[in-house]
C-alpha cells in the first residue's frame, strides 16, 4: 500500500518501540528547531544521529522492488513500524546510509552564476566524477544536479541510487526511467544497461562548461526546471540554447566540449565515444610534453582529425580538419571556425 509523509513524521517524532535495530531515533533539527527532512518524489529523507555520526534515513512512500539488491546491508528490512490508523500498521524497509555534507549541484550552480572560475571548477569536478562513473559496470540511472552533492572540498558525490543499474539486472526492465529534463527522450523501461548515464553526463557537462564560458546564458535560459536545454527540443531541432552553445564552443575552439555537445542530438541514448572523449583530461591545458612540435603529424580517424606522434594520437581526433605545424602552431577547423593551436592543443589565436 502507499505510505504518506505524515505517517513517517508521526513515527519518527517518537520511535519508542517502533524500530527493530535502531532504537529511539535521534532526528536532527534545523536552526529554527524544525525536523531536518526532505520530501522527494517517492520518499522522505531524514537526517539523524546514529552511533556518534550523522546518517541519512530514507523512507519510501511507495514500494520499491530492488532496494535490498541495490543497497545491500544499508537496506534495513522491516525496520520501522508506521501506523495506518490507531489500531493497524505495518513494518517497512528503510535505508540507512552516510550523510554527505555539502550542497546539491543545482544549488552550487545558482550560487556561482557570476563566478566563472567557480563554474569552471564545478565543470571539471563533474567531468572527473563522470569519468569514474563511466568506468564502472553499474550506472546511477537518475543522474541530475539534485542527486549530486558538492562537498566543502569541491568533490562531487552521488546520492539516491534507487534507479541504479547493476550487472545482475541485465535483461530486466528499469523500475524508474530517470528525470525527463536530463534523459534522452527515447529512454524507456526496456532500455536498461550500464549506458543509461551517457546522455545525462553529456548534457550536464555541456551545460556546466557553457555556463563557465558565457555566464549570460543563465539570464536567457531556464536553470530551474532544466540546465539550459530540454532534450525533446534538442531532438526536434527547436532548442535555441543548444544552437547557441554549439556556436559558442566552436567559436572559442572548445573542441572536446563541442563534440560532447553534438552527441545530445543523437537519436540513441547510447553514446559510445563518450568515455574516450571524457578521458582526454589535460588536453589543451599545457600538461603535455613533447620534444618538438614537428613530431606531431595530422592524422584522420573516421571523419575526425587530430595529431599523432610515432603512430599514436597525442592531440585527439576531434577536429573537422587539421593542418601541419609551422613555427610551433597549427591551424585546425571545428564547427565552421578556424583556430591556431600549439603542440599542447591550446588555442593561441
Amino acid at each position: 500500500m502507499l505510505k504518506t509523509v505524515p505517517q513517517y513524521l508521526s513515527a519518527i517524532i517518537d520511535t519508542y518501540g517502533l524500530t527493530k535495530t535502531l532504537g529511539v531515533i535521534d532526528i536532527c533539527r534545523g536552526a529554527n528547531g524544525e525536523l531536518d527532512y526532505h520530501v522527494g518524489n517517492n520518499s522522505v529523507i531524514f537526517r539523524i544521529r546514529h552511533n556518534g555520526g550523522d546518517k541519512m534515513l530514507k523512507c519510501y512512500t511507495r514500494e520499491k522492488r530492488n532496494l535490498r539488491r541495490i543497497y545491500g546491508e544499508r537496506c534495513l528490512h522491516e525496520e520501522l513500524y508506521i501506523h495506518s490508523d490507531s489500531m493497524h500498521g505495518e513494518w517497512v524497509d528503510v535505508i540507512l546510509d552516510d550523510w554527505i555534507e555539502g550542497v546539491d549541484l543545482h544549488r552550487a550552480i545558482l550560487d556561482n552564476l557570476h563566478n566563472p572560475e567557480a563554474l569552471q571548477a564545478l565543470a571539471e569536478a563533474f567531468d572527473e566524477m563522470a569519468l569514474q562513473l563511466l568506468h564502472e559496470e553499474w550506472a546511477h540511472g537518475d543522474l541530475k544536479p539534485e542527486n549530486i552533492i558538492v562537498t566543502p572540498e569541491g568533490r562531487m558525490r552521488l546520492i539516491d541510487f534507487d534507479a541504479m543499474f547493476l550487472p545482475e539486472f541485465a535483461g530486466e526492465q528499469s523500475e524508474e526511467c530517470g528525470t525527463a529534463a536530463f534523459q534522452h527522450p527515447s529512454r524507456t523501461a526496456d532500455y536498461f544497461d550500464k549506458s543509461i548515464d551517457d546522455y545525462p553526463i553529456a548534457l550536464i557537462s555541456t551545460a556546466l562548461h557553457a555556463l563557465a564560458a558565457d555566464g549570460t546564458l543563465a539570464e536567457r535560459y531556464d536553470l530551474e526546471e532544466m540546465l539550459l536545454f530540454a532534450p525533446k527540443e534538442i531532438m526536434a531541432a527547436r532548442s535555441q540554447a543548444y544552437a547557441e552553445v554549439l556556436e559558442l564552443f566552436a567559436a572559442k575552439g572548445m573542441a572536446l566540449q563541442y563534440r560532447i555537445a553534438q552527441m545530445l542530438s543523437w537519436r540513441t541514448p547510447q553514446l559510445p565515444p563518450l568515455l574516450e572523449w571524457m578521458s582526454y583530461k589535460g588536453f589543451g591545458k599545457e600538461t603535455l610534453h613533447w620534444e618538438s612540435h614537428e613530431e606531431l603529424l595530422p592524422a584522420q580517424r573516421g571523419i575526425y582529425w587530430g595529431y599523432h606522434r610515432c603512430g599514436e594520437f597525442v592531440i585527439p581526433p576531434i577536429y573537422d580538419l587539421c593542418f601541419d605545424f609551422c613555427n610551433g602552431e597549427a591551424v585546425v577547423c571545428i564547427g565552421g571556425y578556424t583556430h591556431s593551436i600549439n603542440s599542447q592543443g591550446t588555442i593561441v589565436l
